[in-house]
């Protein structure tokens, strides 16, 4: 939960908070010409090459599976067969020399006023409703802080899910036996608690509500998102509501990280093909196709993508 909560603040410099309305959203503009069908009946992959050798990307979808929606991971187990590596995007980290920052951060998640009596009353309603068509009472939210409350409740009204794609490429990557490796590595503890310091009661609520919206989306839309990922189909994969996710990418920094995360993927990818053979990427469809995207960013480098239509090697 901290993980989806500031993984798009980690790496910012202390500044004061924005509005989440007041930032342009990175991934609101995608490339249009980079949202296809894939010939085949799934997930579509890019690929970006250089002399002998070959970066294969996966986009995975932004949001976890329903347990009874699979993919077909014949193309997975190909390009993971001999692959010099599984690179991933950059990822949080704290040791056990940052425990004691990890309770601090820990207890400034919590509150000692229950949630709902500190909502306005619009809000409340909405919350309330929303917990109750997800069988919920308010013990569960108490006293979380409503950015944090909200998290909870929309994982409560999304479908039973399997882990997520870009774990389930991961552990296969490591039954395999090939290196995951991720584009970078950024300290947790000094950027969470700047970025849970910042917020606003005002942005706080913003977030919550973005989240009651997604809730409010339905299980029919993550479904409708995810079956059309498993058939090659970009443009309803990209459909899966976001407004939680974009509240988060808005917050203190998650502008600054979002560039600096994309760059550090297109670095590592173009490094990957300075060695002979193949390696395989993973990177959020968004973050992927989005205008000044990775895919762009590589562009930008000399590197041509090629699309899941284009033929093959």
């Amino acid at each position: 939960m901290l993980g989806l909560a500031l993984a798009l603040s980690a790496g910012a410099q202390p500044r004061p908070a924005a509005q989440p309305g007041a930032l342009a959203d990175p991934e609101a503009n995608i490339v249009e010409e980079l949202v296809v069908v894939s010939r085949h009946p799934a997930p579509a992959w890019w690929r970006v090459e250089r002399g002998g050798s070959t970066v294969w990307i996966l986009g995975v979808l932004d949001v976890p599976l329903p347990k009874d929606v699979t993919w077909r991971r014949a193309e997975l187990d190909q390009r993971l067969e001999g692959a010099g590596a599984l690179i991933t995007a950059p990822r949080l980290h704290a040791g056990l020399e940052d425990i004691f920052g990890l309770f601090k951060i820990f207890g400034m998640m919590r509150t000692k006023d229950p949630l709902e009596e500190s909502l306005d009353p619009g809000l409340r309603a909405r919350f309330v409703a929303d917990r109750e068509k997800v069988g919920k009472g308010p013990e569960p939210y108490a006293h979380w802080r409503p950015m944090i409350a909200g998290q909870i409740l929309l994982r409560d009204s999304r479908p039973p899910a399997v882990a997520d794609v870009g774990r389930q490429v991961r552990a296969e990557a490591v039954r395999r036996g090939v290196s995951v490796r991720a584009a970078g590595e950024y300290d947790l503890v000094p950027f969470a608690r700047t970025a849970l310091g910042s917020m606003s009661a005002a942005s706080e609520g913003m977030c919550l509500s973005a989240a009651l919206d997604d809730a409010e989306a339905g299980e029919a839309a993550y479904r409708r998102a995810a079956v059309g990922w498993t058939r090659g189909d970009v443009a309803a994969a990209l459909k899966a509501p976001r407004q939680f996710d974009r509240c988060l990418l808005l917050m203190a920094g998650g502008p600054e990280l979002w560039r600096r995360s994309t760059d550090d993927l297109a670095e590592a990818i173009d490094k990957a093909l300075a060695t002979p053979g193949h390696a395989v990427a993973t990177v959020s469809l968004r973050r992927l196709l989005a205008k000044d995207g990775l895919a762009d960013t590589l562009k930008v480098r000399g590197l041509k993508v090629i699309g899941p239509n284009d033929p093959e090697p």
